[in-house]
């Protein structure tokens, strides 16, 4: 999982508490910098932005003008951890520290700019290492979750018949349709590759097995263009434990729940059925050999 630290900007451009406001504002336009950690003894007491200069005299201090409490993360913050953290806080940049020292600064246009690598151009739906990074989060909270694996039947043949553009339309629109079915807060959708699609989602086994019914149901009643079928299958994987999960297991966990969705989602497919429950799962926790 991708951290904060490996995009950081590492050279900070840092400023003292007794240095004048119109010392610092000249130092921003300068830089182009439009918040400057604090920093007194090697460690970060502050941070002034160009929005509290502006509301300062020029002659008074910076400690006068700094916010003291800082949202910082460690160099090990996930991305999209750092992403929840400015948008809850409405803020522009993180200070990125090494207990109370600043080490890196991840602005909130550096940060989106690597996030966006990871949704899917096409749909507009996050990518597979999301599906990943969801999935992971949710499990080390202490919940348990379902996958459902979806895929679109004979798509190939589609492309074929009436080319890539016309395909790359209906792929959106699947992804639009399956968008209206899932809900937020309890169903995570992402684009997993090509014409398959992926749901992590925190219901019980059988309102997640509703779930994948309601979105194959949901893209062979859309009306489509005339000479267009589109349907798909699912697959649908998830379970209690009967003993609480220790830590660490987690990457096994997912992996087993994508790879026995995936199967039940091509078994669906083969037997000519909608959807296909792989089965509730007690996973146990053994390393991978």
């Amino acid at each position: 999982m991708q951290t904060v630290g490996e995009i950081m900007t590492k050279e900070l451009v840092t400023v003292k508490p007794e240095d004048s406001v119109a010392k610092v504002a000249k130092l921003m336009e300068r830089t182009k910098i439009g918040g400057l950690p604090v920093v007194e003894g090697g460690r970060l007491v502050g941070i002034v932005t160009s929005r509290d200069i502006r509301r300062c005299h020029p002659n008074r201090l910076i400690a006068d003008a700094m916010t003291r409490e800082v949202v910082t993360v460690p160099h090990t913050c996930s991305l999209w951890e750092a992403k929840e953290l400015l948008e809850r806080h409405g803020i522009e940049r993180l200070v990125v520290v090494d207990g109370d020292y600043p080490v890196g600064v991840v602005t909130r246009s550096l940060l989106y700019a690597e996030l966006g690598k990871y949704i899917d151009a096409l749909t507009g739906l996050h990518k597979a290492e999301f599906i990943q990074r969801k999935a992971m989060e949710l499990l080390q909270d202490g919940k348990e979750i379902a996958i459902i694996f979806l895929d679109l039947d004979n798509f190939g043949a589609v492309d074929k018949k009436l080319g890539h553009v016309v395909g790359d339309e209906i792929l959106c629109r699947v992804s639009k349709v399956l968008g209206d079915v899932v809900e937020e807060g309890f169903d995570y959708l992402f684009r997993y590759a090509g014409d398959e699609f992926a749901v992590v989602t925190v219901k019980p086994l059988e309102e997640a097995r509703k779930l994948a019914l309601r979105m194959v149901n949901a893209i062979s009643e859309e009306k489509w263009p005339p000479g267009i079928k589109v349907a798909a299958s699912a697959g649908v994987a998830g379970g209690r434990r009967a003993s609480p999960r220790q830590g660490g297991f987690e990457p096994y966990t997912l992996s087993d729940l994508i790879n026995m969705a995936s199967l039940a989602s091509t078994r669906a497919k083969k037997e000519g059925r909608q959807v296909v429950v792989a089965g509730e799962v007690e996973l146990r926790e053994t390393s991978c050999i």
